[in-house]
């Protein structure tokens, strides 16, 4: 339903809703549709970092699908930002004049503030969290075939301030990261069996969370951060299982004649996602995350991996290695699947918090991949060979 007026033609592009409500400074939030851009100026950033800090808010809005930069004189909406001591202080005014989208203080240092700026103005525009401020964990490999070992990285969504966290000398596989974005689980074969690991950030503290006979992979924290869902094969065939976050006694979901793997949590928690291979090639499937019948989905490709749930709850991304390598998305409730890439060589798909974009490997090199418009956008690294890429949400 459309609101009884509209902003003097000066957006046509906006649909703008009622049922949204106004903000505490009595701007309006607006949601455009999916596939448009508005057109927005920046005006340059006052203070010492001012230009890089400008171009940063202006690479931000241009990955997020949501803006195009034009001149002033173009614009729907003119941004203009002060760094401070502390942050920086933020407004986005629109052309028709009246209260500015967002007029804010945005904290921490002058790169992520500006990230923050600009998830809140395409978040008052689109009515979805932006994704500027997430950062990137991921698998990174080096040295030859013989001594080649991969080691786990973190970095912002735009391949900033990348450091490397593990220094095993060792295959790491898979890392995640739980929901408050403080800790990462992930598998290595650091001590000559493939275990499952955490890593607190804020202490630079490492666990081990699953050592038990076999292969113990594929960790991912349940919404909640108090469950790990993973893949052991303790029992004989890999299987899915859960356990505490802190470690303990694993409860078993499958029990299958095939190899059961990948598995991520639904937004509320009560379902699991995971591949198998029990019926022939491996595809995707669903089970309650306390036990049960699993479904299979049909996704209508012969190979299919990986699957990540959407935090909207609505989406389950794939890799498709049929075809040179595709992403696909499978949607819950028409139960209908789509490729969303284009190219090849794409693997390893990894949701953002917009659920929309997705961080994917692409012959490895992590790319940005909008699920609307199958553009992908690179994300710069001094590394080569990036894998396993997820996203904090």
């Amino acid at each position: 339903m459309l609101l009884a007026h509209a902003m003097n033609n000066a957006l046509p592009a906006l649909l703008l809703f009622p049922s949204l409500l106004l903000a505490q400074t009595a701007a309006p939030v607006i949601v455009i549709e999916q596939t448009r851009k508005v057109d927005v100026a920046i005006s340059p950033i006052s203070g010492a970092q001012g230009p890089a800090i400008t171009k940063v808010l202006q690479n931000d809005l241009e990955r997020s699908g949501a803006c195009r930069i034009v001149d002033p004189a173009s614009a729907s909406f003119t941004l203009s930002g002060t760094l401070t001591p502390s942050g920086l202080a933020g407004r986005a005014t629109p052309k028709t004049g009246g209260a500015p989208l967002v007029d804010s203080s945005f904290s921490g240092d002058a790169r992520r503030a500006a990230h923050q700026f600009a998830d809140a103005f395409v978040e008052a525009l689109t009515g979805t969290p932006g994704f500027a401020s997430s950062r990137i964990t991921f698998a990174s490999a080096s040295g030859g075939k013989k001594t080649k070992v991969k080691e786990i990285y973190l970095s912002d969504i735009d391949g900033a301030n990348a450091r490397q966290l593990t220094q095993d000398s060792a295959l790491g596989y898979c890392p995640k990261f739980s929901p408050d974005g403080t800790k990462i689980a992930y598998s290595s074969d650091k001590s000559g069996y493939r275990d499952t690991y955490v890593i607190d950030l804020n202490s630079k503290k490492r666990s081990i969370v699953a050592q038990f006979p076999g292969q113990n992979t594929g960790a991912t924290f349940s919404p909640d951060g108090s469950t790990l869902a993973l893949s052991l094969s303790k029992f004989g065939n890999p299987e899915i299982c859960t356990l505490p976050a802190s470690g303990g006694s694993p409860t078993r979901l499958t029990q299958t004649r095939g190899t059961d793997c990948s598995p991520t949590w639904s937004p509320d928690g009560t379902k699991i996602a995971y591949v198998s291979d029990e019926r022939g090639s491996p595809g995707i499937y669903l089970i309650p995350a306390t036990g049960g019948t699993p479904e299979k989905l049909n996704t209508e490709s012969s190979y299919t991996t990986e699957p990540d749930w959407s935090p909207d709850g609505k989406k389950i991304a794939y890799s498709i290695t049929s075809g040179g390598g595709q992403i696909g998305v499978y949607d819950i409730d028409s139960k209908k699947a789509r490729i969303v890439s284009r190219g090849s060589g794409l693997e390893s798909p990894s949701w953002t918090r917009n659920s929309r974009h997705l961080v994917c490997s692409q012959n490895g090199t992590l790319v940005l991949l909008d699920s609307l418009t199958g553009e992908a956008i690179k994300i710069p690294y001094n590394l080569s060979t990036n894998t396993e890429p997820n996203t904090t949400r």
